[in-house]
């Protein structure tokens, strides 16, 4: 009889564990100041750093970062606003350091909301873990993210295909095939 019942109650353990995992504190986060929203685990930590370009210039950056059962999420804002000169090499540069930490799976243009970026995903050193990222910039800022997870582990789509520039008001920019603003 003691057997019956612990199974049953083992199962639901189970089930409300695996449920648990899957609600893992997901939400919306906003920064206005950068210009930026993103989906990720829980508010994330947030250092200021620097960035040196190619070139050698220092740029001040930001470099949020989340985590939960599946992996690490980070991203990394980089104002361009002292160096806008060196802005149309940025997505490449960055790029470039991306592709040198492991082996390239995947590697081509995009676009996010018609905003030009480079998606990258690469198997980590080990073959044990994987790094999808994307670049992009927008208005003087270079926008890196980051999400590192098992090889074998569903990809964060949620973080992923979730980040949006935002304008001065917070509202999401979204541009027309002739280049001009709409937003909603």
């Amino acid at each position: 009889m003691r057997l019956t019942s612990f199974i049953p109650a083992a199962a639901m353990a189970l089930l409300v564990s695996g449920a648990a995992y899957g609600q893992a504190a997901w939400g919306e986060f906003v920064d206005r100041e950068e210009h930026f929203t993103i989906n990720l685990p829980g508010d994330p930590k947030v250092e200021p750093t620097t960035y040196k370009t190619q070139k050698g210039t220092s740029l001040p950056a930001k470099v949020y970062s989340a985590q939960d059962a599946r992996g690490t999420y980070k991203v990394t804002v980089v104002n361009y606003a002292t160096a806008a000169a060196e802005t149309p090499t940025a997505i490449e540069e960055a790029s470039k350091v991306i592709r040198a930490k492991g082996e390239v799976k995947y590697d081509a243009q995009e676009n996010i909301d018609r905003i030009k970026d480079q998606r990258i995903s690469l198997v980590l050193p080990g073959n044990t873990r994987r790094l999808l990222t994307e670049v992009m910039l927008h208005q003087n800022r270079l926008y890196i993210t980051e999400a590192e997870t098992a090889v074998n582990a569903p990809p964060p789509g949620q973080f992923q295909a979730s980040i949006q520039m935002l304008d001065d008001d917070g509202v999401r920019i979204r541009y027309n095939p002739d280049g001009v603003t709409r937003q909603r």
